[in-house]
């Protein structure tokens, strides 16, 4: 009997304890860091899939000594911006941010070499480059030299690394105009768009977890496009539409 009371009131006291707030939330929090963790792994998944996208224009580039397809102003403003978050993430000491921003930044300046050494409009190049680094070494001196505070950088940079991202999430708006002129879905690929669109969600879910509209904001317009390219696939024909005289 003694020991039945033991065992009885030891579980009921179990019970009470894992009723109390301190439990619920305990519990709250496991299943927030699971879904961060999830989140986190999705986003990590579908980055690395869209920033090796680019490996097949290289092959291409490689095999016709061409550049006329490949989207070098799209690689050299990724590049930048993924220079811009790498610098962001190890201010931030976010391990997520670091890894995938330092493969952005080797995989876009792979892709911009290979357009330098095909490409015959040197000049072309040779301003976009200088541009490109006065830009970088404008960021610098501003944020250690006129800045100078390490909590205003970090704001700073998240603020360059976020306008930076806006721009080249809203880049594809020109191609969804030009798609609509022909009315015609020629050249869009299907798993790519989905791609884009379950990356920019992952994205910006991830920022709203963390809290960090420098993360969230930017993938809005990546949302947008991707939303709009799935609408011309869907709504036009893969073969332009023919003219009657």
């Amino acid at each position: 009997m003694l020991q039945n009371f033991v065992v009885q009131n030891g579980l009921a006291a179990a019970l009470l304890e894992f009723g109390r707030p301190n439990h619920v939330c305990s519990r709250i929090l496991l299943c927030r860091m699971d879904l961060l963790q999830f989140v986190e792994w999705v986003t990590q998944i579908s980055t690395l899939a869209l920033l090796a996208s680019g490996i097949p224009i290289c092959f291409d580039v490689y095999r016709t000594r061409s550049v006329a397809n490949m989207p070098f102003l799209f690689f050299l403003v990724g590049d930048i911006n993924s220079i811009c978050c790498l610098a962001y993430g190890l201010l931030l000491d976010n391990h997520i941010l670091i890894f995938l921003n330092a493969v952005g930044t080797a995989l876009n300046t792979v892709y911009v070499i290979m357009y330098i050494m095909f490409c015959k409009k040197v000049m072309k190049v040779a301003v976009s480059m200088t541009c490109s680094a006065v830009y970088l070494a404008g960021v610098y001196v501003y944020l250690y030299y006129i800045v100078e505070e390490p909590d205003a950088i970090s704001d700073q940079l998240g603020l360059i690394s976020s306008v930076l991202t806006f721009m080249l999430f809203s880049l594809p708006v020109l191609e969804i105009i030009d798609h609509v002129k022909r009315q015609s879905s020629e050249g869009m690929s299907l798993s790519l768009l989905f791609g884009s669109l379950v990356c920019s969600a992952a994205w910006y879910a991830y920022g709203m977890m963390l809290k960090n509209p420098y993360i969230s904001f930017p993938n809005i317009p990546g949302l947008a496009t991707s939303i709009g390219k799935l609408g011309v696939l869907w709504w036009y024909p893969r073969q332009p539409v023919s003219k009657k005289d």
